[in-house]
């Protein structure tokens, strides 16, 4: 009985391809090529999976592909003109995901080594590059990373050099300034308790200018990155630049800036607030 449903259903496997293959034969030169590109793609995109690549991008641009091809391919039966240049763009967009994505990943890889072997006092615009870099192979847009990871080696040649030439000008100002203090060590010294006197009559509207400044900048922060906000939304409703992936990743992180900073600023607010309270009950007490 199991032996009869297994020819059964080879029975069944072998009609079904012979209807596809008969199917093909009624169209055109063209499209069975087309045809052949989009299989070759539909492995291409279990060959990224199985890498560990991400395949959102990927898998959109091949059913986008495959919807325009099967739109063709009724229009061709109709008896209409067809054309397959929108589909031929997204397989080449397919392959180029396909062509970049492990490099992007092998120059990843290498940055990383590069910068964990990297020494400097401030490596925050290196790290920022490197980011940007990351940021755009997570989106899976691969063909971006060469880019933005040569912008980054850069940044680290940068800090080299800079970090050198400021070892050797420190250097050379150390010995002049040691040489300094001691010949005028008394001078300094008064002006050094002259400075911390004016110091503490003027600390508490620094620090007061400082939270005030901090308030201000946030908040013009927070603006800037309110327009981002809806550029991104324009781009990605109204003219169609990003894609969906872009589109998400942009907006959680614009999301959790304007969080921060709306914890920061009501914090900085009472904090100032505090400070004015506690200098007019001293003012206060002085008075009686």
């Amino acid at each position: 009985m199991k032996l009869k449903a297994l020819v059964w259903i080879i029975f069944l496997l072998e009609l079904s391809a012979l209807a596809a293959a008969l199917e093909n034969r009624s169209l055109s030169k063209e499209a069975i090529e087309v045809a052949a590109s989009l299989n070759l793609s539909e492995k291409g995109l279990y060959e990224l999976e199985k890498k560990g690549f991400g395949i959102i991008r990927y898998n959109d641009t091949l059913g986008i592909a495959n919807q325009i091809y099967g739109a063709q391919v009724a229009l061709e039966k109709s008896g209409g003109k067809t054309d397959f240049s929108l589909v031929y763009q997204r397989i080449d967009e397919l392959n180029s995901i396909i062509k970049y994505s492990s490099l992007a990943l092998d120059e990843l890889n290498a940055l990383k080594i590069s910068i964990n072997q990297t020494k400097g006092d401030d490596m925050s615009a290196v790290i920022e590059s490197f980011e940007e870099a990351q940021e755009a192979f997570d989106s899976e847009r691969y063909e971006e990373v060469q880019n933005l990871v040569d912008i980054t080696y850069a940044k680290i040649s940068e800090m080299e050099a800079f970090d050198a030439k400021l070892k050797a000008f420190s250097d050379a100002v150390s010995k002049s300034f040691i040489g300094f203090i001691k010949n005028n060590w008394k001078i300094i010294s008064i002006i050094i308790i002259f400075l911390a006197a004016v110091s503490l009559l003027t600390y508490k509207k620094i620090i007061g200018f400082i939270i005030k400044s901090r308030i201000n900048s946030l908040e013009i922060r927070r603006s800037s990155v309110e327009n981002l906000i809806a550029k991104t939304q324009k781009d990605y409703f109204e003219t169609g630049k990003l894609s969906e992936t872009t589109y998400k990743t942009r907006t959680i992180k614009y999301a959790e800036i304007i969080r921060d900073i709306n914890r920061q600023i009501p914090l900085l607010k009472e904090e100032l607030e505090m400070r004015k309270l506690r200098s007019k009950i001293k003012n206060e007490v002085k008075k009686r």
